[in-house]
């Protein structure tokens, strides 16, 4: 039988392989005698990557490729089949009737799980108030729990919540082994954020013990040990930072627990990891492989009887980090860049963080939208149908081998230096955060990163002063006076049956903080990147609210009409990222038109916007114009003219602005000037 000329394989001859050599030459070439180094972008993570990578590049990863979906050391994902993942709901709304409607609608609209944000008294964040078994029977009223992944968020009240959630499904005659979900328990978390442990070190770990023993004998598909990250993540931290601090956490748990007579394969059972996943797509997608390929090799070390103990369970949740209170529809398309990071890099479990919740509690519509975020994602783009899609990419596997050598290398640091915990109290692990903290921040300030709508391009009429709510809503639990709290009553059977009566109330349940504590150290501070500039703008808001004024800066724009235009822009962004009141220009004829019109216009700023050879014409008659009329003007130069910058503040110009200029404290020095407190 005769075969078909192979017509691929024709076009393929057509056009032979390129060597990373030839590349690089012609690339070279076309930069016309720039280094080649200057297009290799310096990460905040140590990693150099290169403008482009070939099939070479591949050649010293054989270790991440020789492996399956499925199988050891995990770095392609855990399972063989496809990418399936849980598309998770977090409810924080207070009112607990309310909640329980939004959760019904979520699971009846397409969740497959929930998580509960409980209000507590060591998070004072918003979230349900719920103290007792008859407020988690209504919370979960027309809730089949036994068909639904439930999950707490509940700090340092998870031995109350979970014994009360325990009583709910016992009042309902549900067997324990039919649930699923999870309570997040995570002291070193809760070390980070407030300085000590709130219960004590020692009676920490004995909670967390307590917690995985009962869950093992009973409650086998119940996570109750959660190793965040978030608190890296929003404080800051690079990638390779916030992996490596939350890989020591984890094994700070796994050498505490084995201590304590627990076994890895009990612990890693009952033990899930909450990675925040920001919009640097390919270096998040490369974040979690990396994660699974670092923890398979930790969990090696400790032996276990169970294969699966060595695959790291992973729940990701969209940064708060770059998400925004201005223009905050923005904050959908950095929510679904974040999502496609999250399900291509291999998420069990996926929670898209409502786009208004930066500044109120998030309502049915709001969650629906983050619903659906992932619901398009799967149904439509079909990306729970293919394993590790991100295998033999040169970009995505050269990422993931870099940022698995790093994030390797500050672990091992950290545990050099005793581990975790040790690095907490030295303040190791706060100063490299503060550190890259700062590099991200001035490169905010000077808008050398954008923060879309906030540093770059904002809507300077937008308000939302009226729109922010207090969102830090956390109850003070009741606690008994009697001695329920003491040590010897750290049992779930206890507080499980204790809470039956109904005049009990889970602060029962929680211990006592500790009359001396432990020690005390230099928290994380987990911020938004764009804070500091919506402060700027709020504080014109609120100025604008009790006098009725706000600054108005006019774009004097004259001579060549291109540049005129192009600083014209810059300016009206510039200044609106303060939410002044930008007044464009068409283009003067004459400086006196100009002077003219912008005293006519009772301007607080004036921006003359030229070209850098026009200035030394212009600029000087009009400020010479303005000044005449209205000392107190202010006179700002568009542009960096270095040639005439002395001639021109020798002419009287106050300011210049342009792309190297720290855009936040200049607008804090104006606003200053003009009687705007920040």
């Amino acid at each position: 039988m005769s075969r078909k000329p192979d017509h691929k394989q024709k076009l393929f001859n057509e056009f032979p392989p390129v060597s990373e050599k030839e590349w690089k030459e012609q690339v070279v070439k076309d930069l016309r005698g720039r280094e080649f180094e200057k297009l290799i972008w310096k990460t905040y993570e140590d990693v150099d990557v290169s403008p482009f990578y070939t099939k070479e590049d591949l050649e010293p990863l054989e270790y991440q490729l020789k492996s399956a979906p499925g199988e050891f050391p995990f770095v392609r994902g855990a399972c063989s089949s496809n990418n399936n993942w849980k598309i998770n709901q977090e409810i924080t709304q207070a009112d607990i009737n309310l909640a329980n409607k939004l959760a019904i609608s979520s699971l009846n609209s397409g969740a497959d799980s929930l998580t509960l944000n409980c209000a507590t008294s060591n998070e004072k964040h918003m979230g349900i108030s719920i103290e007792n078994k008859d407020d988690m029977t209504r919370l979960l009223e027309g809730i089949e729990i036994e068909n639904a992944e439930i999950n707490f968020k509940c700090g340092n009240s998870t031995l109350g919540i979970l014994s009360i959630y325990i009583n709910e499904a016992k009042r309902r005659g549900l067997s324990l082994e039919k649930l699923s979900g999870s309570v997040d328990c995570d002291p070193l978390k809760d070390l980070s954020l407030n300085g000590l442990f709130s219960i004590g070190e020692e009676n920490s770990f004995s909670e967390l013990r307590e917690l995985i023993s009962y869950l093992t004998e009973f409650m086998p598909d119940f996570k109750g040990l959660t190793v965040n990250s978030s608190q890296f993540h929003d404080s800051g931290a690079s990638i390779t930072q916030e992996l490596a601090f939350t890989l020591s956490a984890g094994l700070e748990y796994l050498d505490r627990l084995t201590e304590m007579g627990l076994s890895v394969d009990d612990i890693t059972r009952h033990m899930s990891f909450s990675f925040s996943v920001g919009s640097n797509y390919f270096m998040e997608i490369a974040k979690l492989r990396a994660a699974r390929l670092l923890w398979a090799q930790i969990i090696e070390q400790y032996t276990p009887k169970d294969e699966s103990s060595k695959l790291m369970t992973i729940e990701v949740k969209n940064s708060s980090w770059n998400k925004t209170q201005y223009d905050p529809y923005i904050n959908l398309l950095r929510g679904t860049l974040e999502t496609m990071a999250g399900a291509l890099g291999g998420a069990g479990a996926i929670t898209v963080r409502p786009f208004d919740s930066e500044y109120q509690t998030p309502n049915e519509f709001s969650l629906r939208i983050a619903r659906n975020t992932q619901l398009v994602l799967k149904n439509e783009s079909y990306l729970e149908r293919v394993a590790d899609p991100s295998a033999g990419s040169y970009y995505i596997e050269n990422l993931t081998n870099s940022i698995a050598a790093e994030s390797w290398r500050l672990f091992q640091e950290i545990e050099a230096k005793g581990g975790f915990v040790e690095s907490l109290k030295s303040g190791a692990i706060q100063n490299a955060i503060e550190q890259t903290r700062k590099s991200r921040d001035i490169n905010i300030a000077t808008r050398k990163d954008t923060v879309l709508g906030v540093n770059q391009y904002p809507d300077s009429t937008e308000n939302i002063l009226s729109n922010i709510q207090d969102q830090h809503l956390g109850i003070n639990i009741k606690k008994s006076d009697n001695k329920l709290n003491a040590e010897d009553k750290l049992s779930i059977e206890f507080a499980t049956e204790y809470l039956l009566s109904d005049d009990t109330s889970i602060g029962d349940v929680l211990l006592q903080n500790p009359d001396k504590p432990d020690f005390q150290l230099t928290v994380l501070k987990p911020y938004r990147g764009a804070q500091a500039f919506e402060d700027l703008r709020l504080a014109t808001e609120r100025n604008f609210g009790k006098t009725g004024y706000k600054p108005k800066v006019f774009l004097l724009t004259i001579g060549n009409p291109s540049m005129r235009s192009a600083r014209a822009s810059f300016s009206s962004n510039f200044f609106g990222c303060a939410g002044f009141e930008i007044l464009n220009n068409i283009g003067f004829d004459t400086p006196e038109d100009g002077v003219a019109a912008a005293l006519d216009n009772k301007a607080d700023i004036v921006v003359i916007c030229s070209s850098d050879d026009e200035y030394p014409n212009f600029a000087p008659k009009i400020i010479i114009g303005l000044k005449e009329k209205n000392s107190d003007i202010k006179i700002i130069i568009a542009g960096n003219p270095k040639e005439h910058i002395e001639k021109l503040e020798q002419a009287g110009a106050d300011d210049f602005i342009h792309v190297h200029s720290n855009a936040l404290e200049m607008l804090k020095k104006y606003q200053k000037i003009l009687g705007i407190g920040v």
